[in-house]
This record gives C-alpha cells, sequence and structure tokens, in this order.
C-alpha cells in the first residue's frame, strides 16, 4: 500500500511539474500551440536577432588553442571573400581567448575547428542567409554567399561566453559553445542605423565603432547625415569652402569637423568588411545654412549667410530657381558617387518650410534625377512623395506617418516613425540626453511595434533608427541613447513579427547586459530589464 502512495505521489508532481512547465510556456510566448513549441525548441536562445529556428542538442563543442579554421567556396574568389571573414573572427577571438587560430584555404572542415563555407548551401538563404551546425566535433557555417556567412559569424560570437567580447586575454574559461543548429534569414532587406554627424562631429574612430556595434546585431545600413545647417562633413574638392568654413563649427560653437575623401573611403572600406554599407546623406533645399554659409552663389544675394550653431529647424533654404543651384549639386553628386559604392544616396528633403510647395517639389524631382544619373537610387525624407515629380523610382524614409502619396505611387519605404524608432527620443523624464517633442520612447516602446504597422509589407524595404545629434556631442552620450535599443530595432527589422515576443525578448536582452559591459558600451541600463540596478 505505501508503495502504491508513493508511485501516486511520484506521478501527481510530475504532472504538476509538466503543467507548470508548460503555463511559464505560454506566459512568455502567448496562448499559441505553435508558438509554445518554438519556445521549447529554443528553450537557451538567448541570440539577438532572434534566428528563424534554434534546435538544442545535447553536450557542446570548446575551442582551443589548436583549433583551425577552414574556409572553402564554390570558386577562388569565393574562397578569398570567406578568407577576409575568417581573418576578422580569428581577430575578435584573440583579443579574449589568446589563441592565434589557422585559417586553412580550399579545404573541408576538420575535428575540432571551424568550417566557412558557401558549398552545399540553399539559394532560399538570399544574400544574408546561414545555416550554423555545432556538435562536439566541430563548428560549420553555411551560406548561400559570403556575406551571410559574416551574418553566421555575428551569431556565433553570441554562443560563446560573454568574457568572449572583452578587450584583454581572459584566463580560467572555458570557451565553449552548445550543440545547437541554426537556420536564419531576415525579414527585411534594409536594417539601418543613421547617425547626424552635421550637428555635432565625430571622428572616423568614433564612426567605425559605432559600425562595429551595431553589425553584431545585423545592422547592414549606416546612413550618415552629411549636412545641416550647423555643418558640411565630407570634403568636395571643386568647393573646398564646404568644408573649412561650412565644416568648421557644430552646435554649441564647437570647433566641427569634417572628412577628407580618403578618410571617407576607409571608412567605408571598413564597414564593407562587416557587410555594412554607408549611405551618405546631403540634405536640401531646407537644412542647408552650412552651404549657404560657405559660398555667396548659393544666395540671391550673392553673399554668405552667417554660420549657424543653434537648433532651429525650417529657416534655410538653397535657390530652387537657380541653374547655379543645380551645377552645384550635379558637381556634389559627381564626386560623392566617385568615392561612394553604396546604390544610394540621400538627398533630405524634410522641413523646407521656406521652400513653396511647387518650388520644393520641383527641386526634389530634379535633384532626384540627378542622382539617377549617376546610377544612384535617390531616398528621400518624407513629404518628398508627395512632389507630382517624384515616382517609384525614389524611396521615402518616412517619419511622421505620413506616406498616402508613397502608398499611391507604390514607392518602397524606410520606416523610421519618430515616436517608435527615433534614438535621440529621451527614455523618460530623466534621461541626461536626447529631446521628448515626439514623446519619451523606453526600451519597451522601442521593441514593439513593427513596420506593418505604418505601410503594406510589400512596400516595406526596411527599418532604419536615427540618431540626431543636436544634445549628442561624445561617444558616451552617443552609446546611452543607442543601447539596448538598437538591439531591438535590429530584431524587428530580421526577425518575422509572429516569433517576436516582449516578455521572452526581454530575457535575452537581460544576457546582453554583460556583454555590452565587456566591450565597454555605456548603454542605459533600464531597471525593468536589469533587476540589480537603478533606472537611471
Amino acid at each position: 500500500m505505501k508503495n502504491v502512495s508513493n508511485r501516486k505521489f511520484i506521478f501527481i508532481m510530475t504532472l504538476l511539474l509538466i503543467m507548470s512547465i508548460v503555463s511559464i510556456s505560454i506566459i512568455l510566448n502567448g496562448n499559441n500551440n505553435s508558438k509554445t513549441i518554438f519556445a521549447v525548441e529554443n528553450s537557451n536562445n538567448i541570440i539577438i536577432p532572434k534566428p528563424l529556428s534554434y534546435k538544442k542538442g545535447e553536450g557542446k563543442f570548446i575551442l582551443t588553442k589548436d583549433a583551425k579554421i577552414y574556409v572553402k567556396g564554390n570558386n577562388e574568389q569565393e574562397t578569398e571573400e570567406i578568407s577576409k571573414i575568417a581573418e576578422f573572427i580569428k581577430e575578435k577571438l584573440k583579443i579574449s581567448t589568446g589563441f592565434e587560430l589557422n585559417i586553412i584555404k580550399g579545404e573541408e572542415g576538420k575535428k575540432g575547428g571551424i568550417y566557412l563555407t558557401t558549398i552545399g548551401s540553399d539559394k532560399n538563404q538570399g544574400n544574408e542567409g546561414y545555416k550554423i551546425i555545432t556538435t562536439s566535433e566541430n563548428v560549420k557555417i553555411i551560406a548561400y554567399k559570403p556575406e551571410g556567412i559574416s551574418r553566421g559569424i555575428q551569431t556565433l560570437r553570441q554562443l560563446l561566453p560573454p568574457s568572449i567580447e572583452k578587450n584583454t586575454v581572459v584566463k580560467d574559461v572555458e570557451w565553449s559553445l552548445p550543440v545547437v543548429t541554426i537556420e536564419d534569414k531576415p525579414e527585411y532587406a534594409y536594417r539601418g542605423l543613421m547617425i547626424d554627424v552635421a550637428r555635432h562631429f565625430f571622428t572616423v574612430d568614433e564612426i567605425k565603432r559605432q559600425i562595429d556595434y551595431a553589425a553584431q546585431y545585423k545592422i547592414n545600413k549606416v546612413h550618415l547625415h552629411l549636412s545641416d545647417d550647423q555643418g558640411w562633413r565630407l570634403e568636395i574638392k571643386k568647393y573646398p569652402d564646404l568644408t573649412t568654413i561650412g565644416g568648421s563649427t557644430e552646435v554649441g560653437g564647437g570647433k566641427g569637423g569634417y572628412y577628407t575623401q580618403e578618410q571617407f573611403k576607409d571608412l567605408v572600406k571598413y564597414a564593407s568588411e562587416r557587410y555594412v554599407e554607408i549611405v551618405p546623406e546631403f540634405d536640401m533645399p531646407g537644412h542647408s545654412n552650412a552651404a549657404l554659409a560657405s559660398y555667396g552663389f548659393l544666395n540671391k544675394d550673392g553673399k554668405k549667410k552667417p554660420l549657424y550653431t543653434g537648433t532651429d529647424v525650417g529657416f534655410s533654404s538653397l535657390m530652387t530657381d537657380s541653374e547655379k543651384t543645380y551645377e552645384f549639386i550635379d558637381d556634389v553628386i559627381n564626386e560623392v558617387s566617385q568615392i561612394s559604392p553604396s546604390k544610394y544616396i540621400h538627398i533630405g528633403g524634410d522641413e523646407a518650410d521656406k521652400t513653396k510647395k511647387s518650388d520644393y517639389d520641383y527641386f526634389v524631382g530634379r535633384v532626384s534625377k540627378i542622382a539617377q544619373k549617376y546610377g544612384k537610387t535617390p531616398i528621400g525624407w518624407d513629404p518628398i512623395d508627395t512632389s507630382p515629380e517624384i515616382d517609384s523610382s525614389v524611396i521615402l524614409q518616412n517619419w511622421k506617418d505620413s506616406n498616402k502619396a508613397a502608398r499611391e505611387k507604390n514607392m518602397k519605404m524606410i520606416i523610421s516613425i519618430a515616436q517608435k524608432a527615433y534614438l535621440d527620443m529621451k527614455y523618460n523624464e530623466r534621461t541626461p540626453y536626447g529631446l521628448s517633442w515626439a514623446g519619451y520612447i523606453p526600451v519597451e516602446t522601442a521593441y514593439k511595434w513593427d513596420p506593418i504597422d505604418y505601410a503594406p509589407k510589400e512596400l516595406v524595404l526596411g527599418i532604419e533608427a536615427p540618431l540626431w545629434t543636436e544634445t549628442i556631442s561624445d561617444t558616451k552620450a552617443m552609446d546611452y541613447m543607442i543601447y539596448p535599443r538598437l538591439l531591438g530595432y535590429g530584431e524587428i527589422g530580421w526577425t518575422p513579427k509572429a516569433n517576436r515576443d516582449w516578455n521572452e525578448y526581454k530575457i535575452r536582452l537581460e544576457k546582453h547586459g554583460e556583454r555590452m559591459k565587456n566591450q565597454g558600451i555605456n548603454y542605459y541600463n533600464d531597471s525593468s530589464i536589469w533587476k540589480d540596478t537603478k533606472s537611471n
């Protein structure tokens, strides 16, 4: 009788345990059977952005100093490209492990090694998709294109212990990865971070640092706002005063600065090695005072405007009826096109309050055609889509949720709604940097939205999170406003809406605090996510 009672007790306790696990899964993932099954498969998944499929096996792979990185493409050129990705991860791993891993070209992966290959890949992965297979013996990343291997490498870093992100050699750490199979590809092709270097200037090294951090979370575009009322930041050889005069100051009257064309090319190369595209922007016809202060011929009276170091908007305009204006713009876009391999050039178009609507319409249409003459796809802020001169060959960057004309014209859109995606908006009333004209954007608000809330999916090219820098003057402030929100924006752009859930994401985000800290990122330590901290 006693044995029967024990068996009943064990049976009841086991049943209660199973019911508890199921209840927790439902709470975290919603009352949806398919999501619950996915959650079981992803029970140890801390990857951001969340992969399409994450299936954990038994055991682990331990990386040792004797490991090798094997690379093999479908041809010699592809093998060389993959080798460069191998060099990237080799250097990243070396910093914290101290391991000097050898790279072996043109061979299959051996026991104890990491194998990067495009052989045996699936075309349906697209350019950025990848598959990771780890066993107790080796690690394999397969992708249709080398770009996909690069995305897979960023996931691989997250499978290793957080100490992998430290900038000194770490002792007494087992550099292990779980046995796992990951299949992944992005939801949207365009996943951007915009940095306004016009209002406050940031050096090449400061921008490279942000490219590194953003690439970890599969951001693939860094949009540089290179001109505004307060500064012109890229050397144009035909018009040197744009930088010597227009680049000489910034908000508050600081010394400003600019990039030489050689520095810009170096920045483009650095980004391309991480499969990140630099998208240059020159804002016009408004936001143009730095140019107007550099050359008198851009003004009706022939005189240079005074330099401007405030933060007002909407007071400046290029002359839309002057052929000198269009000759100037043609020269600028021509020079930039020669040093910028991006398929895009951003022509601004926002807050042109001093420009008549009919003049604005003509201007943005004509400038779009100049960009296209040099092989570039123009992007413009709304209300550029309202011009009759603009058609579906132009991309709208939508920040006001006012895209009726873009929908009617079948224009592709980059969604950057200010109330959801602007990185310069404060987290709350205590945030020491930023503005609040579009409202506060806590980490949760930044995550809980989707591009199709604002445009039909077939018209969404992707998303972008802009950082305007009226109040952002150093990397400490930049980090604070970008992180951790950019991790969520990366996931919105990469992971399908059906696979995203705030409560589940919050658990993964908490794990990334240590990784960001190890990298020296001055992220906003939100107490609703990191419980042992005070909200600041």
